[in-house]
């Protein structure tokens, strides 16, 4: 029990120095290379993306990450289940992203229908949809590719664990 306990609370914490470690590395590099700084990043992410967006997205990244790791490092009779729960943790990532996408767009029609349409407002109006727009497509531009990285990793992770178990089965057999 303590054994087990110890162990998730390892796989934790390793999933969650990758998580944060490649957000720093993320970070660093569009600073680098922006020459903006990271509380600008941090401003655009929650004002476009939204802090709902970013912390379900956060969780569902650090469980895909747990996911492969058990599954690269756990005994073979567990692998397929972690396997499968890390593309379905993989599948998440896309349909909430999708789930956003849509909402963006809704609110931004909701925005449009709801307003006073005239040569005054205009502007304003057009701004909020675009404001509303920018959040529903970048949901999807971020987590869509998110979603495919984290299944590849994971389909690739399994598939070389599963020849590494058939290569050592054959050569005990022999």
């Amino acid at each position: 029990m303590i054994n087990n306990l110890i162990l998730h609370l390892n796989q934790s914490s390793q999933a969650l120095s990758i998580f944060l470690g490649s957000i720093i590395l993320i970070l660093v590099s569009y600073v680098f290379i922006s020459g903006s700084d990271a509380f600008t990043v941090f401003d655009w992410a929650t004002s476009v993306l939204g802090t709902t967006f970013i912390l379900l997205l956060s969780f569902l990244i650090i469980t895909s990450i747990v996911c492969i790791i058990n599954v690269c490092n756990i005994k073979v009779n567990e692998k397929k289940f972690w396997f499968e729960t890390g593309l379905q943790f993989s599948n998440l990532i896309s349909t909430i992203a999708l789930t956003y996408t849509l909402l963006g767009i809704s609110l931004g029609i909701g925005e449009l229908s709801s307003s006073n349409l005239n040569i005054d407002t205009i502007n304003q109006t057009i701004s909020k949809l675009t404001e509303q727009f920018s959040m529903a497509f970048m949901t999807s531009v971020i987590g869509l590719p998110l979603s495919g990285i984290f299944r590849s990793i994971l389909i690739i992770c399994y598939e070389h664990s599963k020849r590494n178990l058939n290569i050592y089965k054959q050569s005990f057999i022999k």
